[in-house]
């Protein structure tokens, strides 16, 4: 479990680099809409600063050498009868040890928070936001002669590298996902359609408490695979097909995501076998270099993804002999962590701590196969540990879980 202690922590090493700014995020608020389909879920960066889940909170940051209680604040929304009837009641700044309880050095009413960032910026000149959100349209307007700068890029570097406890909850998020893959197997070869596989994964998901999917899961049966982010989940699915099973179970607020490629009630017929072995040896080569100092970015050449396109490259398994790099068309992996695809800076090497996804994949729509193999990696001092090895990626291991 994460403390108060890291979340501090957290946010003084974000105050230690706002130079002369200070930093305002506000977190997620409840829709009507989005809320009764889905629930409430707080906005990542906030939860990364601050632990806080509940609705309609802010923060506001100052520099590290900030003497006084302007440094640390919190602002909660006041109680409001109507909505605890509809949604139960929310901690606010009056509530007994709430200090405490938020690790904030100081908590206050929400109607303060715009006398707060006045306040600060008579003291700097700069204050720093998430672009793209309603908060920075709104300092525009409110303080056209002050500087209104993303706070995006320090964020994201600072999430890239996962603590202990981090760690800790990815692989808790991982192992649930594993588990759903299973189920998902078994699932294929026993099913008509795609979506009573996601009903099977969704039951072991919160089975076994995961709090939701980490993103849209893709059951995609025969040519459906070759659309990378299919979602419909709706198709039949066909005996002697492929379906490329993408999903991840999110877990104390971090996320799993695991790919396979699983044959429909049948075995690999040769074709897809040896495309599937392609995507195997590939993965198998990138992951073994995964270590301190590589890169999964495409802008950086003699990446984990440029050499994936270069093995690829090397294999002639398509119609006219062709190479299989044409066929590769998404990058090799991402950044994880509480969002499926992290925040990171694209140019960042990578480092211990970082989580990762590989994830090559090969999409033939005149064949109406596509193939997706996917693995968790966390990068360590000397290489990498593949968090999801649990799960079997080898044709025979496969085959022989599904009895076939």
């Amino acid at each position: 479990m994460i403390t108060p202690a890291t979340f501090r922590e957290r946010r003084n090493r974000v105050r230690a680099m706002l130079g002369d700014a200070v930093l305002l995020i506000e977190g997620g608020v409840e829709g009507i809409r989005g809320d009764l389909r889905g629930g409430f879920f707080q906005d990542p960066n906030f939860a990364w600063l601050s632990g806080w889940l509940q609705p309609g909170a802010a923060l506001l940051l100052a520099p590290k050498d900030e003497k006084d209680r302007l440094g640390d604040i919190l602002f909660l929304p006041d109680q409001d009868k109507e909505r605890t009837l509809w949604a139960g009641p929310l901690r606010d700044a009056g509530s007994p040890g709430i200090r405490a309880a938020s690790g904030f050095a100081s908590v206050q009413r929400m109607a303060k928070l715009e006398d707060a960032v006045a306040t600060a910026l008579r003291r700097y000149p700069r204050i720093l936001c998430l672009s793209g959100s309603d908060t920075e349209e709104r300092l525009r307007k409110q303080f056209p002669f002050r500087e209104v700068s993303p706070a995006d890029s320090i964020l994201a570097r600072l999430r890239m590298k996962k603590s202990a406890e981090e760690i800790q909850a990815i692989r808790k998020a991982v192992s649930i996902t594993i588990a759903g893959q299973k189920r998902a197997w078994q699932s294929l070869q026993q099913s008509s359609y795609e979506y009573e596989v996601v009903a099977d994964i969704t039951h072991e998901f919160l089975r076994l408490g995961a709090e939701r999917h980490s993103f849209a899961p893709i059951i995609a049966g025969g040519k459906n695979a070759c659309v990378l982010h299919y979602s419909r989940n709706r198709d039949p699915l066909q005996k002697g097909a492929l379906a490329v099973v993408d999903i991840g179970a999110e877990h104390a607020g971090y996320c799993g995501d695991l790919t396979r490629t699983i044959p429909i009630r049948s075995r690999f017929t040769a074709r897809q076998r040896a495309l599937y072995q392609a995507v195997l040896d590939v993965q198998k080569e990138v992951i073994a270099a995964v270590r301190p100092g590589a890169s999964i970015s495409r802008q950086i050449p003699g990446s984990l993804h440029h050499l994936a396109v270069s093995l690829f490259s090397k294999m002639r398994l398509r119609k006219g002999r062709k190479s299989l790099a044409d066929a590769f068309p998404h990058g090799i992996g991402h950044h994880l962590g509480m969002e499926v695809h992290d925040p990171n800076d694209p140019l960042a090497l990578l480092e211990p701590g970082m989580v990762i996804t590989v994830e090559p994949g090969v999409y033939l729509p005149e064949e109406g196969i596509g193939i997706r193999i996917e693995e968790n990696v966390l990068v360590t001092e000397q290489g990498c540990e593949v968090l999801s090895a649990a799960l079997p990626r080898e044709i025979e291991e496969v085959e022989e879980i599904l009895g076939l």
